[in-house]
């Protein structure tokens, strides 16, 4: 069985504790958060970070600098807040706003202009084509597959297995309930369905399912919950919501599901922001950062003992379709 880990960091610039943007806008979470704190920490253990950019982290020309000089492996994404990128940009101003608005619902002409445009944008910012993409606030449909597959990309990371994103911040219910855990190449007219002839590969972010239906019937207050529900938290590969214990158990509880696999992967996301303190719901200040990066690196230190092999997003596409 080849065993891989993927690290998928949103990156944003400096947030509330709401996720508001800060003002003025500022972006420490990528000269401290990244360069300083999550980078040599990846490095330490071999660790293949894919850093997600969204549009707004791009424009700024300090932060395209650090993170084109950052040094070993890594990958540079896309992640798009759809409400920051023409056309029908909302805001010229960023600072003091928030990434509320929701992808999938966007009519499909503006939607994938929307992702051209995000796409030229990290093309022209950092010289080269992205090849993985992740919709903010989770909010892919079948016409985000369809625009990235129309656009080159390889991989999208936007499905969260077993969830239904159903609150009063979305137009109508996101159904990822049926999604399967492990990546697959994707069906453009059904999220949750593989299809071996498929040109994108789907990369879940790994949610255990082992508490499927408390989860499911707890969703309605997911976009206003902050830390409430230990149950929920233990199930994502994902420090804040879940310690180094609790993530070590989904890989060994993936390990013995999937034991007749070929290939397990195991997607871990969170936010640049999140190992800063007061940028996020999560970090209130330098203990609770010293703690997720404990958590981090125990975490690493067992995937080295045990022989998982960190990549970038897009290198599964090639493990896949070589499968």
């Amino acid at each position: 069985m080849k065993k891989y880990l993927v690290c998928s960091i949103d990156v944003e610039p400096d947030c509330s504790r709401d996720w508001t943007y800060s003002d003025p806008l500022r972006f420490s979470g990528v000269s401290i958060g990244i360069a300083k704190r999550l980078h040599p920490l990846f490095s330490r253990y071999s660790i293949k970070p894919t850093y997600m950019l969204n549009n707004v982290v791009l424009e700024d020309p300090g932060s395209v600098a650090i993170l084109l000089g950052l040094g070993g492996d890594y990958e540079l994404g896309a992640h798009l807040h759809p409400e920051f990128i023409a056309p029908e940009k909302e805001y010229e101003q960023y600072a003091g706003r928030k990434g509320a608005a929701n992808l999938c619902f966007y009519p499909p002409d503006l939607e994938f202009e929307k992702i051209q445009s995000m796409t030229r944008l990290f093309q022209q910012s950092l010289g080269y084509f992205p090849r993985s993409f992740r919709a903010g606030r989770y909010s892919a449909g079948p016409n985000t597959i369809k625009s990235l597959i129309r656009l080159g990309y390889l991989v999208d990371s936007s499905i969260t297995p077993h969830l239904v994103w159903n609150d009063s911040t979305r137009e109508r219910p996101v159904d990822f309930s049926r999604a399967p855990e492990q990546p697959y190449l994707v069906n453009p007219d059904d999220l949750c369905l593989p299809d071996s002839g498929g040109n994108l590969l789907e990369v879940p972010i790994s949610i255990s399912w082992r508490r499927r239906n408390w989860v499911r019937e707890g969703l309605t207050s997911v976009a206003g919950w902050r830390r409430p529900f230990q149950p929920f938290r233990a199930c994502w590969l994902r420090p804040h919501y879940s310690n180094s214990s609790q993530m070590i158990r989904l890989v060994r509880h993936f390990l013995e599901v999937y034991q007749s696999s070929s290939v397990v992967v195991f997607n871990m996301m969170f936010h640049n922001v999140e190992v800063m303190p007061g940028l996020s719901p999560y970090a209130a200040d330098e203990a609770d950062c010293k703690t997720c990066l404990d958590h981090l690196q125990e975490f690493f230190s067992y995937c080295r003992r045990t022989d998982i092999q960190s990549v970038g997003l897009s290198d599964l596409y090639h493990v896949y379709r070589s499968n």
